[in-house]
């Protein structure tokens, strides 16, 4: 009686399938805003993107784009109260970017044996009060897969010219970001899979007084298919990062994967466990700390979703000799879906910790970041015109504290 009863109530809540695929659209979109939103204030951390590499993406299905050629063109303009996150004596800056962009894709029927999709886009910034800084960022990705009866195959790669304020440089920088990899997955049997995977960073800064980084990890993970919606399985993670500021740390993590999936509405991967890390200008013996992260995702309803992340990354510090940055952030958003348009606020926190791994000319205190945005989102003239709108605020507490306030409004063409 008790199973019957649930699956009477499963299917009293869960909207009809072509919903769920159009709110799962929507939800995509927005979590690419909200990807943009984090970077934002987060380049030198997207040197730790590798540790979620075997993290499996949500609604794959549903985001299915037929296959050729794309083009597109997008323009912002942004008011910023605190472009050098300055403390003290803040500086306001008008901007604007223009960034027109091509996609190719193959597979316009879906499930092909091999696909590949490529993107390419210029960036054009222009700058009110510092017009030394106007200039163009070039940006572009692919990725190249291969599905076969029991493997799949993923090589990928992507390249980013920035012009941003990053938190954990202080102020505002320009530079380049390199990652690229390869990801796969093997059926040893029905219920049972073996994940690996293989990536690298690196970044650059063009700003004096900032130090870039590589980074390489290598992975491994088998998964038990326990239940029709859970998964889990250990996983063994080896990463080695290498910068002029911290010299080299190596670390290898014993983790646990679990990955849970109630029908079409709710998702959770997540990875957690301890890593062993030893640093070259320390030395001494490997010293233990925790390592994870999370990633899940609720569709409520037809017009309600939900999404939030945990994420723990260290990474070599790009301005202070001697530390590594361990940053812990939780991540929460909420979606509301109308029928040609969308309300998202968003709430992130992050507890960044700088270690010292080598001598130190003085101590270096801890940050505490919050952030917080309100966007709203609309289509126009047949979905080939999306316009957007956002607020955001955040502010830092450590060893310099700054405020900022950021509204923006942009229009993307696609034809």
């Amino acid at each position: 009686m008790i199973a019957e009863s649930t699956q009477t109530l499963h299917r009293m809540f869960t909207p009809p399938m072509d919903s769920m695929k159009k709110l799962a659209s929507a939800v995509a979109m927005a979590s690419a805003v909200l990807a943009s939103q984090a970077a934002a204030q987060d380049f030198a951390l997207r040197l730790a993107d590798g540790d979620r590499a075997l993290v499996e993406p949500f609604l794959t299905e549903a985001q299915a784009v037929k296959g050729g050629f794309y083009f597109g063109l997008d323009v912002s303009a942004t008011y910023d109260s605190n472009f050098f996150l300055a403390s003290d004596y803040t500086q306001s800056e008008f901007y604007g970017s223009i960034a027109p962009w091509a996609v190719y894709r193959t597979d316009p029927e879906g499930g092909a044996k091999y696909s590949f999709e490529a993107r390419y886009s210029p960036v054009y910034q222009a700058y009110w009060n510092n017009s030394d800084l106007n200039g163009i960022d070039h940006t572009g990705n692919f990725s190249f897969k291969y599905h076969g009866s029991r493997t799949t195959l993923t090589v990928f790669a992507d390249y980013s010219q920035v012009s941003t304020a990053d938190r954990l440089s202080g102020t505002f920088v320009q530079g380049t970001i390199l990652g690229y990899g390869i990801k796969g997955t093997y059926q040893l049997a029905p219920r049972t899979s073996l994940q690996a995977a293989w990536t690298a960073s690196s970044s650059d800064y063009d700003t004096g007084g900032r130090s870039g980084a590589d980074v390489n990890t290598a992975q491994i993970a088998g998964l038990w298919e326990a239940t029709e919606r859970i998964r889990i399985g250990p996983s063994l993670r080896y990463t080695v990062s290498e910068s002029a500021n911290t010299g080299e740390r190596d670390a290898i993590a014993a983790l646990l994967k679990v990955r849970y999936q109630w029908g079409e509405r709710f998702f959770f991967d997540a990875f957690a466990g301890v890593e062993f890390a030893k640093n070259s200008r320390q030395g001494g013996d490997r010293e233990a700390a925790p390592a994870g992260g999370l990633e899940a995702q609720y569709l409520i309803s037809e017009r309600w979703s939900w999404k939030g992340s945990i994420h723990y990354s260290t990474v070599p510090s790009p301005n202070s000799t001697n530390y590594v940055v361990n940053d812990l952030s939780f991540f929460t958003a909420l979606v509301r879906q109308f029928d040609r348009s969308s309300l998202e606020g968003g709430l992130g926190i992050s507890f960044t910790e700088y270690e010292a791994v080598g001598t130190v000319a003085s101590v270096r205190d801890d940050d505490q970041f919050i952030s917080a945005y309100l966007t709203y989102r609309r289509k126009l003239f047949s979905d080939r015109i999306g316009w957007a709108s956002s607020v955001r605020y955040a502010t830092n507490d450590g060893q310099k504290d700054w405020s900022q306030w950021q509204i923006s409004t942009s229009v993307s063409v696609e034809y």
